[in-house]
């Protein structure tokens, strides 16, 4: 790779984003194929691993969560079986894990390729952009598990509803992007950032309905009279994206406006502010590194 092939002169300028990532396209696709095969390069089962990861993960929850303590989850149908329950953790989980791995891995890009950034000149929004392609490529990976999961322990193929959930991730992408965007041009100065994010995912992952419904959060505030305290679940616009497609997928339902407006939202105004804040720290960022 060299200068002359991927060039951006106008790294400061919000209007060339788009053209130039278009433009730098080849360089995106070589970098997320890069990162797969960094990730899973000392692997035994290589890339096996993004179907084994989630599906361990549902099974250790689904025990834990069934037999060990033995919570009940909820549907509109009433409580959910063993094999529901282990389909219905799944689905949070392969969204959260998009949305965990997209951002962390985006965080840190700008400084794992700090030696790629000093040689070449090309627009800089492609490497956090293409550390997400990973995550990306793990969720569709996921995504297929999900429904063949579905179809074998639930015994019939998901409501046509399903189809809309792409439609969902395209926003949570976004999201996920404009998040990886504004952390990752932050902690090239600012290491800390690196630590600060881990913890609020890890945060976020017990905030987040992702191993519980969002009903069930509902019954035990109710149980307390704190029903009012009910919508602050749903500030977080994961909770919002989470509880939707799980709408699509286990009730056939299309979510209501309340649900995915917010969610949808945040993510525009996340997006933008990302783009403009890395692109306005983007003729600089070489030289924090």
């Amino acid at each position: 790779m060299s200068s002359d092939i991927y060039r951006n002169a106008q790294q400061g300028q919000m209007g060339r984003v788009f053209p130039d990532i278009l433009a730098n396209r080849q360089l995106l696709i070589d970098l997320v194929w890069k990162d797969i095969r960094v990730r899973y390069r000392y692997a035994a089962m290589g890339f096996l691993w993004a179907v084994l990861e989630p599906l361990l993960m549902m099974l250790i929850l689904t025990f834990v969560f069934s037999f060990v303590f033995q919570i009940e989850f909820r549907s509109s149908e009433g409580v959910m079986t063993a094999r529901e329950s282990a389909v219905f953790i799944l689905s949070g989980l392969i969204a959260w894990q998009f949305f965990s791995i997209g951002v962390s891995t985006a965080t840190t890009s700008l400084v794992d390729n700090r030696t790629l950034i000093s040689k070449v000149n090309f627009p800089r929004e492609i490497i956090p952009i293409s550390s997400i392609g990973v995550a990306l490529v793990n969720l569709v990976t996921g995504a297929l598990l999900l429904i063949i999961i579905y179809v074998v322990l639930i015994g019939s193929i998901p409501p046509l509803t399903t189809l809309l959930i792409p439609i969902l991730f395209v926003f949570q992408c976004l999201l996920v992007v404009g998040l990886g965007l504004f952390f990752s041009c932050h902690n090239a100065q600012f290491r800390d950032i690196t630590y600060m994010v881990n913890a609020l995912l890890l945060f976020g992952f017990y905030a987040t309905p992702v191993i519980y419904s969002a009903n069930f959060v509902l019954a035990r505030l109710t149980d307390r009279g704190l029903e009012h305290l009910y919508p602050l679940l749903f500030i977080n616009p994961m909770a919002g994206y989470i509880t939707s497609y799980r709408a699509l997928l286990f009730e056939g339902e299309v979510p209501s406006l309340n649900l995915v407006a917010w969610p949808i939202i945040c993510t525009i105004i996340v997006f933008f502010l990302g783009l403009k804040v890395f692109r306005s720290q983007s003729p600089t960022i070489s030289d924090k590194l």
